[in-house]
């Protein structure tokens, strides 16, 4: 087929293994013991630089020659691959310093944003839980308060209830004391009457000789028996009253000890309203003293400008505008929009003030600002015939800087930036404006949209306020919510107040009505007491009077004894009266102040209720606020981050301080402003192209690192390159010398290098001298002499350098007998050294060879080989 298939060891190699193989072994081609037909010619008329080959093939360097060679070439591979990969690498350092800037600023970009939408959905979830909980609590007091609102309004009714029942309690009570004092009136004079004619019928009683000491004393126990039974009578009227005060008292005790009980928890929410009112008070002038010390310290404004405010060093700086003007806050947006990063500029005394101080920054690496010279600043104004045209137009409000408060100071500072911007209610107007003025000046409306110079429109959401203007508006805010929990708390302690001196009120109503009970149970007990004694006297006379009547039986029918039962019957009778009239006007006096302290309570639950219902209105209008402010909360969540609140409050967790988080969220808006167009693109392009360049950068240091190796390995080889020559030269001179005398019988030779100082290059040269000749020239030489001279150069080689075979073609071609007997006799010295295959004409030679081969052709075009072993014949 033409292929070519080399093996060693039965296993298939490449030609170039097989030439390494051989190499410097004698067996390969460019070996010094394979000399051809007219090569031994070539070894002394080569030129210098060719005839070095034999030298090397002797000193076996012709592999590290070979391996140079090869390294060389890796070496000229690696340059060139060098050179290219430089190129591109050049060409890939030109895109990608601006690639990596872009990329650094959107990755920049990416973080802050990143960080910001962390910060602000959790500080959304934290506003939205805290809404939440306030909302939750607004309505949990709104149904408490229309609880206790309810309830004082039942307790209202049934005062006025009450009222009317002890009313007409009161006018029943006075009839029957006008009817009993009538009956009082007229029983009174009845009894005045018998009491005269009994004391008469007694005068006459006297006189009557019929009348006896039996009688006498009958009528005097009779008289004492009806004191005794009026009075018994009378002592259990006061002990019906008596128990009957107990039981109303026992009634009131139950009623106090109730009503203490209501007005105690009513006490409690109170002072539990106070302790939480205080805690937040607490946890607000935190929130002051951090904000009046951010705004001292400029802590929120960039740090080039906190490092000049905070310099005492430094004059002739004012201050930055946010912190030159005041304004109400319904203009907060509004004028922050139209001041934009302006809001941060510094207000300086002059021009020289103002480069001083960027020099400054320069110098010290802290940064860049904008600085605002009073000395060069002009105001910027709206024309008259615009304002005349545009003033009375419905939904205009005024030009900006007449909507801030300043020193006269910064007038042309303030007009300079917010002279010439014109506040409208909302959008509709500003388009209507702007046509009407023919975009001529800038329109921002009060929730932040703007039209600006030329027509174009930038609106959208609004941020609140700057971080100056928010840190000034949440003070002032967290001063207001101070001052109104504060005055919440005031109201709560006269409420407590109230409150405590109606539970002692009660308590001392308490106190004595346990008092009052003691002492009634006392009087009662006395009084029941005493009432038995005089029963016991009562039984006694009456069983006295039952014994003598039984003696005088007479006076059963006497007039007197009639007189006195009457008498004594109208005297019971008024004493019941005056009793029945003392009850009632007992209770009438109980009844005027009951009425007395149910007005009083209705009066002051009246004035409670309406400002318990003041609170309530307060409370829906909170609660209503606060349920548009969730809304909107989460409409943003939802429309602005796609995310539920849920999600938000589990994943986005706020791991700093509120007002700090507020600060930051303020920060990164600010400083994402300040970065210009993002390509964001340019961070995945950044990357690929990033990531080709490291390669070729590591592909470059691998072939540096290789040409290095290469240049190192080059080297070593020629140290030993040159190691090896020079002891092989010098070796095969000395040698050459010897044989070239022993061939030539006399005579000198010698081998020279060309250029000694370069041994890798320097070429060989090859004087000889027959005997009885001086020659200036190798040329000179017969050519016998010169084949002789370059025997003599192969035997001193085989001399230093001995090989399994040496293969010679004809090298004695040219040789007279002599000569060829000479080289034989050399030659056989190798035999048992070498094996030589000679091919030869000579018939000297072939004599002292040991197996001799000829070629016959003994018919035409038939070529024969034929053997012969001389050792046979020799023997």
């Amino acid at each position: 087929t033409g292929e070519n298939e080399y093996f060693i060891n039965n296993q298939r190699v490449r030609l170039k293994d097989i030439a390494e193989l051989l190499m410097d072994t004698g067996g390969s081609k460019e070996s010094f013991n394979i000399i051809s037909q007219g090569k031994i010619d070539e070894i002394v008329l080569a030129k210098p630089n060719e005839r070095r080959v034999i030298i090397e093939e002797a000193a076996g360097v012709l592999k590290y020659k070979k391996r140079k060679e090869e390294a060389l070439r890796k070496l000229d591979k690696t340059n060139q691959n060098l050179i290219r990969i430089n190129d591109i690498i050049s060409e890939l350092e030109q895109n990608i310093i601006p690639l990596k800037k872009q990329s650094e600023e959107a990755k920049l970009y990416l973080d802050l944003k990143k960080e910001l939408k962390n910060i602000e959905i959790a500080l959304i979830s934290k506003d939205i839980e805290t809404l939440g909980f306030d909302y939750k609590t607004t309505k949990d007091k709104i149904t408490n308060l229309s609880d206790e609102i309810t309830e004082n309004s039942k307790n209202i009714t049934n005062y006025d209830v009450e009222i009317l029942k002890l009313k007409n309690k009161k006018r029943q009570i006075e009839e029957q004391l006008n009817i009993n004092q009538s009956n009082l009136i007229e029983q009174t004079k009845k009894l005045e009457q018998k009491d005269a004619d009994y004391r008469l019928l007694k005068e006459r009683k006297k006189y009557n000789e019929n009348n006896n000491e039996t009688e006498n004393k009958i009528l005097s126990l009779k008289e004492k028996y009806l004191d005794y039974k009026t009075n018994i009578d009378k002592n259990k009227i006061e002990l019906d009253n008596l128990v009957e005060q107990i039981n109303k008292k026992d009634n009131d005790l139950n009623n106090n000890l109730a009503y203490y009980k209501e007005i105690k928890i009513k006490n409690d929410k109170e002072n539990d309203k106070y302790s939480k009112n205080e805690r937040e008070l607490i946890n607000i002038k935190y929130k002051i003293e951090y904000l009046e010390n951010t705004i001292n310290n400029n802590n929120s404004l960039p740090s080039s400008v906190q490092n000049i405010l905070n310099n005492k060093k430094i004059s002739g700086v004012h201050n930055v505008i946010g912190k030159l003007i005041e304004l109400d806050n319904k203009y907060d947006i509004a004028i922050n929009t139209s001041l934009s990063s302006s809001i941060n500029y510094l207000v300086v005394d002059n021009t020289t003030t103002a480069k001083t101080l960027i020099n400054y920054l320069k110098e010290n690496n802290l940064g860049r600002t904008t600085f605002f010279p009073i000395d060069v600043i002009k105001p910027r104004f709206i024309s008259d015939n615009i304002l005349n045209n545009i003033k009375n137009e419905e939904g205009f409000i005024d030009i900006a800087s007449n909507l801030v408060k300043y020193e006269t100071i910064y007038d042309n500072i303030i007009k300079n930036l917010l002279g010439n911007v014109i506040i409208t209610n909302n959008i509709e107007t500003a388009n209507k404006i702007s046509k009407i003025i023919n975009n001529s000046y800038k329109i921002v409306t009060l929730d932040g949209q703007v039209i600006n110079v030329g027509g174009s429109i930038t609106g959208g959401s609004a941020n609140r306020i700057s971080s100056i203007i928010k840190e000034k508006y949440d003070l002032i805010q967290n001063k207001k919510l101070y001052e109104k929990i504060t005055n919440d708390n005031i109201e709560l302690e006269k409420n407590i107040k109230l409150i405590t001196k109606e539970l002692n009120n009660i308590d001392d109503k308490i106190y004595n009505n346990k008092q009052e009970i003691s002492k009634l149970k006392t009087d009662y007990e006395n009084k029941n007491n005493n009432n038995n004694l005089i029963i016991q006297e009562y039984k006694k006379i009456e069983q006295e009077i039952n014994d003598l009547e039984v003696i005088n039986t007479s006076l059963s029918d006497n007039q007197e004894q009639i007189m006195m039962n009457e008498y004594y019957k109208l005297k019971e009778n008024v004493q019941h009266i005056e009793k029945v009239i003392e009850k009632l006007s007992l209770n009438k006096e109980e009844i005027n102040k009951d009425i007395e302290e149910l007005e009083n309570n209705s009066k002051q639950n009246s004035l409670y209720l309406s400002k318990k219902q003041k609170e309530l209105n307060d409370l829906e209008i909170k609660a209503n606020r606060i349920d548009v402010k969730l809304d909107n909360l989460l409409l943003n969540l939802s429309e602005e981050y796609s995310i539920t609140f849920e999600y938000a409050k589990e994943n986005y967790v706020l791991d700093i301080e509120e007002t700090l988080a507020r600060s930051k969220a303020s920060e990164l808006k600010s400083k994402l402003k300040s970065i210009n167009d993002v390509n964001i693109g340019s961070i995945e392009e950044y990357e690929r192209v990033n990531t080709r360049y490291n390669f070729l950068d590591s592909q470059r240091t691998d072939l540096e690192n290789a040409k290095t190796t290469l240049i190192d390995i080059i080297k070593d080889m020629d140290e030993i390159m040159i190691e090896k020559f020079k002891t092989t030269f010098d070796i095969i001179k000395q040698e050459f010398q010897t044989v070239f005398k022993e061939l030539f019988k006399g005579g000198k030779a010698e081998i020279l290098l060309t250029d000694p100082s370069n041994l890798l290059e320097t070429g060989v040269e090859i004087k000889a001298e027959p005997p009885g000749k001086h020659l200036q020239n190798i040329n000179l030489l017969s050519g016998g002499e010169k084949t002789f001279t370059a025997i003599s150069l192969l035997f001193a080689i085989l001399n230093v350098r001995p090989v399994p075979f040496c293969i010679l073609d004809e090298v004695e071609a040219a040789l007279d007998e002599a000569n060829v007997e000479a080289f034989c006799k050399y030659l056989d010295r190798y035999r048992n050294k070498t094996q030589f295959i000679l091919i030869t004409h000579k018939k000297k030679t072939m004599e002292y060879i040991d197996l001799l081969y000829g070629i016959t052709m003994q018919e035409s075009g038939v070529s024969k080989l034929v053997s012969v072993k001389l050792e046979n014949i020799k023997n």
